[in-house]
């Protein structure tokens, strides 16, 4: 999550000196890491280490070392985050399409 506030606080940084009037040119240079791409990759990474947890207290319940309520918390994370990065995928295709039927 930390990844997402550095992005969102630099776009504010660099949006900042737009509504003062300054010219884009004028504007402090992005935070590298803060583009969109990297913020999509960071999502994906943390996504992907949550359902990578799950699968890790899953199997520490199967082995009889883990307990179940820190199993379910795991797998209903990774769910809540499936379902996130689902409904992200959605909108990025909708609005690819959008772009798509565009007139020039």
């Amino acid at each position: 999550m930390n990844r997402i506030s550095d992005a969102l606080n630099a776009y504010a940084a660099f949006a900042k000196p737009l509504a003062n009037g300054m010219e884009a040119r004028d504007a402090p240079a992005p935070v590298p890491g803060s583009d969109f791409a990297a913020v999509l990759k960071d999502a994906a990474k943390v996504a992907i280490g949550t359902v990578k947890e799950a699968e890790a207290q899953s199997a520490a319940a199967i082995a009889g070392k883990a307990d179940i309520r820190e199993v379910v918390a795991a797998v209903t994370n990774a769910e809540m985050t499936l379902e996130t990065v689902v409904t992200v995928r959605d909108k990025v295709i909708n609005a690819y399409n959008e772009i798509m039927r565009m007139p020039i």
